[in-house]
């Protein structure tokens, strides 16, 4: 038999009522035999919710079919004997009024013999043919077993003979007693079983073993035989007294109604910790009207009017359905006409339930609403004897977060605040649209992302007030035609049209030049092709994409004409270039500035300077004693190291003198520490021919780990898990939005982006992550709203590089991203969109220990991690109410959501 680990939802604290408990031949070792009665059990404290057998073994414990020992213990891995496989069958065939009637002690022969409690079931087994004395009596002449016949352990071929014979499959057998199996181990089937085996496999109460054996000397045990049973019920003639058949009707959170096969209806009251089981598989599914349909054929287990289990036995649709908008309901004649303009009959006793499965009244049901009309195809009627009210026309005013906007069917879809759930509405004709200021706006003012009131009358959305704007990124290209006196717009020809647009400039507005290494708004001309990236509407950076500051580095001085202002320099090729200078030139040497009337004096014929030029203009000459690029060659046998420097020349030195090396965040570093590769900085001599130190420069993402606000530390880890401690003394701090920041606007488990140069850290960029609920995903525009624990929303464009990963392990697609899902989004130290998607776990709460900052979860299954650590900001929280830690207590259900091993959320 297949042994394949089933999850269960089933829950242990369902009503327990003990069994009463029997004399038995061994204390604790014996089963119960008592007749459940009117008992309900529905687990054993020996068999655990996530148990493969759970489904099988508390259903039948529900019907009475099975009891434990007197200990209270199911022991599923035991053995079963053959007297209890017995006992089984004949209460699953309703025969424990039988049992009880029986007056006569039964006398068996000697080769088969029972212990005192199964005497009256082994008896009943005979009487209706499960067994017979002949082949009991030939079975232990072959067997020459020395135990009593009752307590031998029942075989898998034994097993399926006495289940198929119980639920009247004899002669299926008998058909089936020539026919080879398929079972690698067919020859070990005895031949008076053969046909049995082969009911039972093609009956799919049985299968065989991974290696393709069917084992049939092999043992059964306790929870296999329930699984036998279990599955075998669909052919029962009879059904167990407590197992009512049917067609479903109605389910709502505290009822289930059943329709038999000749069209009577009967209601039972749903227990609150009813479990329910589809046709696919042994795992539990919840109860809801996609997964449990009216006219599904189901099984449900009821005690006393009560249903504790339900299974599903076919989900195929017996239904008529008819789907409309209500123009009319007239409650005296019963009629609802649609606006297909027929009118259709109802039921005197029709049934009304909205979408979830909530009961309504046809009271209730206004015009206008959706409804779906449903009668059975089971019973000959012109009459709907259901209606499932699919929507209703809506009238209110909320507050809300924009999902979606579709501007071509003029729809907006909402998440409401109160409920948190999704809804879509039609935009009125007449809408009015305000910011919270009351000026008036257009839908194309509205963004994905932004809280709004709004009042929607008859499902249209009639006034929306924006009461927080979402933020809202987005990237456009185009010519720069002008910049204002006061640098507060600009102006461009957009790059898809010729329409001007301009656009106003954020205070901190940045701006790339390739080449350039601090650039401004004053670097930027008319004519330039720029991308401007565009926050709620202000422009934070633009970025020149058609021209660049070229540098010149380590260019030999071969003349200069003061008359003239012509500086001709030969490159590190042999190539000459002459520049006219201008007095605007800036000049500098060994780091200080000089006037440009010291050029002359001072940068003479043979030594070597670095330029910047723009459109063939110099903007800037310093003497060359530093050098920076990428490490291209490092030969420590000939002592040559070759530079590629950011404007594509490779400059070699060779290191007459060792020189000093410094590396990134690296203490005693040493020559051959360096890699190919690296960006690095050549420090030069006074005289420029020798390279006296090499140092490193890197930027890393780390996340926090300590703040020592005092000593201005910060103590980091990498990717690796390495910890560092940084001082940031003196160093520039500056937020996300490049404004400056303060060591005290760091936060544990943050991130922090540094820039190295050797050891000295030139700056620290606080990279803080948006984590929160995704409630927007727009796979068009590749971009995500997400929901902050404080409520805000925020709209993230991914682009194009980004990654996205599961809980920092499986890597995803985009499109793998869901509405509900939480989320970490930064970016990394490449500028890098990372997603991180947090690990949704449904747990039983243990305790919280406050002192370790810990939530410790009662374990589901074997190998669960039941311990987690808190994010020091996480949201803890029951629906929209914010709760504190301490307000979860043991046995709370609860969803967590893991980032990085850390609990992110709570919710109760």
């Amino acid at each position: 038999m297949k042994n394949k680990k089933l999850a269960s939802a089933i829950v242990s604290s369902l009503i327990v009522t003990s069994l009463a408990g029997t004399p038995a031949l061994a204390a604790n070792t014996t089963p119960n035999s008592t007749s459940p009665a009117n008992n309900v059990k529905t687990s054993f404290p020996d068999v655990s919710s996530d148990y493969w057998g759970i489904r099988h073994i508390s259903k039948l414990a529900l019907e009475g079919v099975i009891d434990g020992f007197e200990d209270g213990a199911y022991r599923a891995e035991n053995s079963v004997t053959q007297q209890d496989v017995l006992i089984m069958a004949t209460r699953m065939m309703g025969l424990q009024g039988d049992v009880d009637a029986m007056t006569n002690s039964t006398i068996f022969p000697d080769f088969m013999l029972v212990d005192n409690y199964a005497r009256n079931y082994v008896a009943i087994a005979l009487q209706k043919g499960l067994i017979t004395n002949e082949e009991e009596k030939q079975r232990s002449l072959d067997e020459k077993s020395k135990e009593k016949w009752g307590e031998r352990k029942a075989t898998r071929e034994w097993v399926a003979e006495v289940v198929v014979r119980a639920i009247g499959k004899g002669a299926l057998a008998q058909s089936m007693s020539t026919t080879p199996t398929t079972f690698k181990d067919n020859n070990s089937i005895s031949s008076t079983t053969l046909g049995y085996v082969n009911a039972a496999v093609s009956l799919k109460i049985v299968d065989g073993f991974e290696d393709g054996s069917f084992q049939p000397k092999g043992v059964v045990t306790r929870a296999q035989m329930a699984a036998f049973l279990s599955r075998s019920q669909k052919n029962l003639a009879t059904l167990p007294s407590r197992v009512v058949k049917g067609y479903l009707t109605s389910l709502t959170s505290g009822s289930i109604g059943l329709m038999d096969k000749d069209g009577n209806t009967s209601t039972y009251k749903l227990s609150s910790n009813a479990v329910f089981y589809g046709n696919k598989n042994d795992t539990a599914i919840e109860a809801n009207t996609n997964t449990f349909q009216e006219t599904y054929e189901v099984s449900i287990v009821q005690v006393n009017g009560t249903a504790y289990y339900v299974e599903i036995l076919s989900d195929e649709l017996q239904l008529d359905i008819k789907e409309g908008k209500l123009l009319k309901l007239n409650l005296g004649t019963m009629k609802a006409t649609l606006d297909d303009y027929e009118s259709y009959d109802l039921a005197t006793d029709v049934s009304i339930t909205d979408t979830k499965g909530r009961g309504m009244s046809l009271g209730e049901i206004v015009p206008g609403s959706t409804l779906q009309l449903r009668k059975s195809k089971i019973v000959k009627t012109d009459k709907y004897t259901s209606v499932v009210v699919k929507q209703v026309p809506v009238n209110k005013t909320a507050t809300g977060t924009i999902q979606n906007i579709n501007k071509d069917t003029m729809q907006v879809t909402l998440l409401e605040l109160t409920s948190g759930e999704a809804e879509t509405y039609t935009f009125s004709s007449s809408l009015i649209a305000t910011l919270a200021d009351n000026s008036l706006v257009d839908i194309n003012s509205l963004h994905v992302g932004d809280t709004i009131d709004y009042t929607v009358k008859n499902s249209e959305a009639v006034k929306i007030v924006v009461k927080k704007q979402a933020d809202v990124g987005v990237s456009i290209e185009g010519t720069l035609k002008g910049l204002s006196d006061d640098k507060t717009y600009l102006t461009i020809t957009k790059t898809s049209g010729s329409a001007l647009a301009a656009y106003l400039l954020a205070d901190n507005v940045q701006v790339q030049i390739n080449g350039l290494t601090s650039p401004s708004i004053y670097d930027i001309a008319p004519g330039d092709q720029l991308k401007l990236d565009v926050l709620n509407n202000k422009v934070t950076l633009i970025t020149v994409t058609n021209r660049s500051i070229d540098n010149l580095y380590f260019a030999k001085i071969d003349n200069y004409n003061a008359t003239s202002k012509l500086l001709t320099v030969i490159d590190n090729m042999g190539i000459p270039h002459a520049y006219k200078l201008t007095d605007t030139v800036s000049i500098s040497y060994a780091g200080q500035t000089l006037p440009f009337s010291n050029f002359n004096s001072t940068f003479t014929a043979g030594k070597y300077v670095d330029l910047l030029v723009s459109k063939s203009n110099v903007t800037q000459i310093k003497m060359s004693q530093q050098l920076d690029g990428a490490l291209t060659q490092l030969n420590l046998q000939t002592n040559d190291v070759t530079l590629k420097t950011d404007s594509g020349q490779s400059l070699t030195f060779k290191l007459t003198y060792a020189p000093q090396v410094e590396l990134a965040n690296k203490q005693n570093s040493k020559l051959s520490d360096l890699k190919v590769g690296d960006n690095v900085s050549l420090m030069l001599s006074f005289d420029q021919n020798i390279v006296t130190k090499i140092v490193t420069s890197k930027m890393g993402l780390y996340k926090t780990a300590i703040v020592n606000i005092n000593s201005k530390q910060l103590t980091v880890t990498d990717e690796a898990n390495n910890s560092y401690t940084i001082s940031l003394e003196g160093v520039p701090i500056v937020k996300a939005d490049q404004t400056s920041g303060a060591i005290s606007d760091f936060a544990i488990d943050d991130y922090v982006r540094l820039t190295f140069k050797g050891l000295a850290v030139l700056k620290a960029e606080i990279n803080s992550p948006i984590r929160g609920k995704v409630t927007g995903v727009n796979a068009a525009s590749m971009s995500l709203t997400v929901q902050d624990f404080a409520g805000r929303n925020q709209v993230v464009s991914v682009g194009s590089n980004y990654g996205v990963k599961m809980n920092g392990g499986l890597d995803l697609s985009f499109a793998s991203i869901k509405v509900g899902d939480r989320v970490q989004v930064m970016k990394d130290a490449s500028d890098k969109v990372i997603i991180q998607v947090a690990a949704a776990l449904k747990r039983e709460v243990d305790n919280f220990n406050s002192i370790v900052n810990q939530f410790n979860f009662k374990s589901t299954s074997a190998g669960d991690k039941t311990s987690y650590n808190l994010f020091p900001r996480a949201y803890y929280h029951k629906g929209t109410d914010v709760v504190v830690p301490t307000a979860f207590v043991s046995g709370d259900q609860v969803m967590i959501y893991v980032l990085d091993n850390k609990i992110v959320e709570i919710e109760k």
